[in-house]
């Protein structure tokens, strides 16, 4: 059980940081490097390619959920501190309201990335069909 709860912890604590990462990404304090880290991040998460291929078992969604939490919280850590202080009031603000289940959020990210997924491959099928 020791090993659900930390799971759990690591999960909520990525959930705060990127969407104090969201906030702050808006925010014109935030140093343009920070801005392109989280965008690069944003986009690895969404890209089909992987540093490892969902087709090793297991270790295909290895990059997933340990290099992306992973480069969350190392950008988080970095904002400067009336950024990260402001965002993480509007974040906890954000979750409070809209994130009272985190499985449930979990299982609608998860839901919303393969709605994306079908809905891109469907459109490169045509595409490549006709």
């Amino acid at each position: 059980m020791a090993v659900f709860g930390i799971l759990k912890r690591r999960f909520l604590a990525f959930r705060r940081d990127a969407v104090v990462l969201w906030y702050a990404f808006r925010d014109p304090r935030t140093p343009r490097w920070l801005r392109f880290a989280s965008l690069a991040t944003g986009l690895y998460l969404l890209n089909p390619i992987d540093l490892i291929p969902f087709t090793i078992p297991l270790l295909g969604v290895v990059d997933d959920l340990i290099i992306v939490p992973a480069a969350v919280g190392f950008i988080s850590k970095r904002l400067p501190a009336a950024v990260h202080q402001e965002a993480g009031e509007k974040a906890d603000r954000w979750i409070a309201r809209w994130f009272k289940r985190p499985l449930l959020a979990a299982a609608v990210i998860l839901g919303i990335l393969v709605v994306i997924w079908a809905v891109l491959l469907y459109l490169i099928y045509r595409w490549l069909a006709g």
